[in-house]
């Protein structure tokens, strides 16, 4: 009998998945399953209204209810600055509005948090989030991407004077030959419409700030930037912030941003010296966890009798939200 030897490397061989036996025999620890002493519960107030001013928020019959501990409005953030920008194209110029916590004077868009609210009991701090009575001014809207770059549209940022986030281009080759060359040229508007990614596991986040430290447990794709940006915003040395990411029950691209949950959560155990976890509802995620998609394409091909591309140009308008 000849012994078989193993190959030395892992390549050109199937590999058995690791990770495997623990989520299929319920092993696996998801942020929901983590539970700290002394840990408090989330909840935030978010707008019913797109757009409008912010007249007042009234938060006492929260705060008088049993196990309402505090109930935060943006001005009580100690914080100078907002969510990041995390990402721009080169030599780009991108108008980039302020993200808050908790809304700054207006709300752009429904599901914008207004108040965070702090109890003892996770659905006790729900009813207390419903006791917080906030009252709007509508402003004007807009929902079609196109019409929201037309003159006269309502501006969902006015300080910039326009809707357009940025202009980015990308090419090579010459075009208009490509399309003198061509035996057919078709054009068509396609339009893709806006997905949600509605992950088994909603986002979810437990942080604990204890000993001048803070330790972030967050349903996150990207640990490393969140550890990095919680240390911007909230003013801590990097060296003193951990980002955990337990089992990611799903994400589609939806959990690669930091959020203002995990960022106020964070704020809000430094506050209270005891840890804080807040857990999505599905509908809080249809609201305000990033969609995807949403966009208008024009596209020209132009290609030969035999099939073979000989130029292709689009121009694609993408909607990013508020």
């Amino acid at each position: 009998m000849t012994a078989v030897e193993e190959p030395a490397t892992h390549v050109g061989r199937a590999l058995k998945r690791k990770e495997d036996p623990r989520l299929i025999t319920g092993r696996a620890h998801y942020v929901d399953d983590i539970r700290l002493v002394g840990q408090l519960w989330a909840a935030w107030v978010r707008s019913p209204e797109a757009h409008a001013k912010i007249v007042s928020i009234d938060t006492s019959a929260a705060k008088a209810r049993d196990g309402v501990v505090a109930v935060y409005t943006h001005e009580d953030l100690d914080m100078e600055a907002g969510l990041p920008m995390a990402w721009v194209p080169p030599g780009v110029e991108v108008n980039t509005p302020d993200h808050w916590v908790l809304a700054k004077g207006e709300v752009k868009h429904v599901g914008d948090p207004v108040a965070l609210v702090i109890a003892e009991d996770r659905y006790g701090v729900v009813d207390a989030a419903e006791d917080v009575l906030v009252e709007y001014d509508p402003l004007p809207v807009v929902t079609d991407p196109e019409a929201a770059l037309e003159d006269g549209s309502p501006l969902v940022h006015e300080q910039f004077g326009t809707n357009k986030v940025c202009e980015w281009s990308l090419g090579g080759g010459d075009l208009e030959a490509g399309f003198a060359e061509a035996d057919h040229i078709i054009e068509r508007r396609v339009v893709n419409h806006r997905i949600a990614g509605a992950a088994i596991e909603p986002r979810a986040v437990l942080a604990d700030f204890r000993a001048d430290r803070l330790t972030v447990y967050s349903s996150t794709q990207v640990p490393h930037f969140l550890r990095l940006f919680l240390s911007i915003i909230l003013g801590i040395s990097e060296d003193r912030v951990r980002a955990v990411a337990p089992e990611v029950g799903g994400a589609f691209g939806s959990k690669l941003q930091i959020y203002a949950e995990e960022v106020g959560c964070a704020w809000a155990s430094r506050k209270l010296g005891r840890p804080v976890k807040w857990v999505e509802t599905r509908s809080e995620g249809m609201m305000v966890t990033h969609h995807g998609r949403d966009q208008i394409d024009k596209v020209r091909v132009g290609f030969k009798n035999d099939g073979t591309l000989t130029a292709f140009h689009a121009t694609i308008i993408a909607d990013l939200g508020e």
